[in-house]
């Protein structure tokens, strides 16, 4: 800077208070010291960023004074000297900092928006991009950022071209440096009515040629040119091409009928495309496209991809906003029902949910899409819920049997949510089967199942038969395996539970002995139980020994655990008296 810029720069600060005399100073100071830096090679790129912020908000403060005083004073005679003079500094940082440190997208998009911002004070932001441009940089998205904003920002298509041609020599399979380019000229095309068509139609086919047989590159070109109106020969162009190219591919028909659902609508025999705005037109281009499709010769696998695309795009219309009008209701649900009925026929409705979505929406016999369901999918939990559920719910037990034996039978260790239902059913209308039930499924050779229907059993023969019949069917289920925690649980707490008032420790300390020895290795709440049966029913001398056994069976990273669960325990039971219980206890003849 001169010094006569320094002088009207301090001059400013000091008349409109911006910073105190001695921050100038110290300003004055870092700014000479990054310059040494530089010229001995020393300054990094962190210390240009930081220097660059202190002045970018310097910028921003002068400025607000500005406009502050000329709102205050009515005026606009306020000499705006100093702006030109920061934002000229600021340029110049950057400046040389691109030219010492590789160019960073993120550094280069704040450069590109200080020189937006700042328009009015600099000059040279565009020719500084031009010098950057023609070094190399690692980034792709560098030349990106600078094409766009030479055309967006600057309306420079010549400079945009350019900086995009010199990202390709050096990043020339960089897929997204070729859609930004083509991107350009798409918007190019809008801007001039077509004048640029001969250059954007080469490009588009270089790009094709270039990327022969990449379907997902095709579909993001055409999703670049579909976005705006004024391109039609350009769009026209790329459906037509992908039409050709991809007719044997399941994702080009799915693509076609999603642009025929947005309404643009392609007719193949004129090969012209067109925009209609009726998007009742565009649902039915749309399933007229997919059912095309699927009379085309695919490969097995791909026809049934192309059913998965289809369904899927029919319950996403179902649910739109689009079927307020009868009219489209009418012709969706046609089209639902003959596509689930045809994809099932051709064994490619291949999802349990489609099944189940439609039987909530068919306006047929939902019991045989339910039967066939089955069928199909025989691992699927909630199909064959909904087929014994209906089964149930129309009091047909027997059809209801029959479904779950072949549900269990396909199901085996998921097929619990089966037994419960039945279970449910059984209890509230067939109460003398339920107990039948219970017992085929305390002894399923699944743990999944077993192990939560026999406490549920051994619960409801309490409730029914007493603790006499339910000591003798305890002896019964604990001999299934796996052994099962909650089994023993419940019979502690039957036992504990007794109207008599009553309760026989021997038999109960036995039970928490198991289900320490088994479980407690994992589970710190087994022994915790046990001690407290102790302080509670048994005896208190056996409460440390228990503790310390605990110590050598659970798991090393329980230790700690173990230890406050059992302070814990000891202060619960210090002033403790059991005689509030009212129970008995008594020894067992064991």
């Amino acid at each position: 800077m001169s010094a006569d810029e320094v002088e009207s720069e301090v001059h400013f600060m000091k008349t409109y208070r911006i910073i105190k005399l001695d921050e100038i100073t110290n300003l004055n100071n870092d700014r000479k010291s990054l310059n040494q830096k530089v010229l001995l090679g020393l300054a990094t790129r962190e210390e240009f960023l930081k220097q660059i912020k202190v002045e970018l908000n310097m910028l921003d403060t002068c400025q607000l004074k500005i406009e502050q005083e000329m709102k205050e004073n009515n005026t606009e005679d306020i000499n705006t000297e100093i702006l030109t003079i920061l934002s000229n500094r600021i340029n110049e940082m950057y400046k040389n900092m691109f030219l010492l440190f590789p160019v960073e997208k993120t550094s280069l998009s704040e450069y590109i928006e200080f020189c937006s911002n700042n328009a009015l004070f600099i000059t040279k932001c565009s020719n500084m991009l031009d010098v950057l441009m023609l070094k190399y940089h690692s980034d792709p998205e560098v030349y990106i950022t600078a094409a766009t904003y030479e055309f967006d920002d600057r309306n420079n298509v010549e400079s945009a071209r350019r900086y995009f041609a010199e990202g390709l020599k050096h990043h020339a399979n960089c897929k997204n440096l070729y859609v930004e380019e083509f991107w350009v000229e798409v918007q190019h095309l809008e801007k001039t009515g077509g004048a640029s068509l001969p250059i954007a139609i080469e490009k588009y086919r270089n790009l094709i040629k270039r990327f022969a047989n990449d379907i997902e590159f095709h579909f993001i070109l055409l999703d670049r040119a579909i976005k705006l109106s004024a391109v039609r020969e350009l769009q026209c162009n790329v459906v037509r091409d992908m039409i050709k190219k991809y007719r044997h591919s399941e994702l080009m028909w799915q693509k076609l009928a999603k642009i025929h659902f947005d309404g643009f609508i392609y007719d193949q025999e004129t090969e012209q495309l067109h925009y209609d705005k009726n998007y009742i037109n565009g649902i039915r281009n749309c399933i007229k496209t997919y059912e095309n499709g699927l009379k085309e010769n695919l490969p097995l696998e791909n026809k049934h991809k192309l059913w998965t695309f289809y369904i899927d795009h029919i319950i996403e219309i179902r649910k739109s906003y689009r079927m307020k009008k009868e009219t489209i209701r009418n012709f969706m649900n046609e089209t639902m029902e003959r596509a689930f009925q045809e994809a099932h026929e051709n064994k490619a409705l291949c999802k349990a949910e489609y099944y189940i979505y439609w039987t909530e929406n068919t306006n047929k016999d939902c019991h045989w899409i339910m039967k066939e369901s089955v069928k199909v999918i025989k691992d699927s939990v909630d199909l064959w819920y909904n087929l014994i559920s209906y089964y149930l719910n129309n009091d047909s037990l027997e059809m209801g049997m029959e479904a779950f034996q072949a549900g269990v039978g396909a199901l085996t260790n998921k097929s619990m949510p089966l037994w419960e239902i039945l279970i449910s059913y059984m209890a509230n209308t067939h109460p003398k089967l339920l107990q039948q039930l219970y017992q085929e499924g305390s002894k399923y050779p699944c743990p999944e199942v077993n192990c939560v229907i026999r406490p549920e059993y051994l619960e409801w023969n309490v409730l029914h038969n007493g603790i006499l019949s339910t000591r003798e069917l305890f002896n019964k289920l604990k001999d299934v395996k796996p052994e099962c925690k909650q089994l023993y649980k419940c019979m502690i707490s039957f036992e504990l539970t007794q109207n008599s008032g009553i309760t026989k420790l021997s038999f109960i300390r036995k039970l928490h002995n198991i289900l320490c020895n088994s479980f407690g290795d994992t589970d710190i709440d087994v022994w915790a139980d046990c001690i407290r049966f102790e302080y509670m029913y048994g005896s208190r001398r056996y409460v440390r020994a228990i503790f310390e056994a605990s110590l050598t069976a659970v798991n090393p990273d329980l230790i700690s655990s173990m230890t406050a669960e059992f302070e814990k325990l000891k202060e619960e039971f210090k002033d403790y008296d059991r005689k509030d219980l009212g129970v008995i206890v008594i020894e067992d003849d064991e």
